[in-house]
């Protein structure tokens, strides 16, 4: 039986381009899909936020235009001394039946063990 999960996850850039913000927002909705076998037509919608140092693209842009057709909503992280700069989240709602598998790429991957 499906239910509603939250599945997390995590990217860094590594320069504030829109190509370098486009490339890897898609990469990590791509992975995240692939990751928890879910079709996109199963997302409900995504909520997506990044760190003040990313101000080239909005990630929500970049999924878009790759033909994401579900409601996103976007938001600044607070800026707090340490933590991970060049970071962009997103948390996917979609229905499935399995357990969520979170996802951290890149700089991210430290965030979680």
């Amino acid at each position: 039986m499906k239910r509603l999960i939250a599945i997390r996850g995590a990217t860094t850039i590594t320069v504030n381009t829109k190509e370098e913000i486009e490339r890897v927002s898609i990469e990590l909705f791509e992975e995240i899909e692939r990751v928890n076998d879910i079709e996109e037509e199963s997302v409900v919608s995504i909520q997506i936020s990044t760190t003040e140092d990313i101000s080239a693209y909005y990630p929500a842009t970049a999924l878009r235009l790759n033909g994401c057709n579900v409601p996103l909503f976007s938001a600044l992280e607070p800026s707090i001394e340490g933590a991970l700069d060049k970071c962009i989240r997103f948390m996917v709602l979609a229905y499935s039946s399995e357990s969520a598998k979170h996802v951290y790429l890149r700089g991210a991957a430290n965030l979680r063990s």
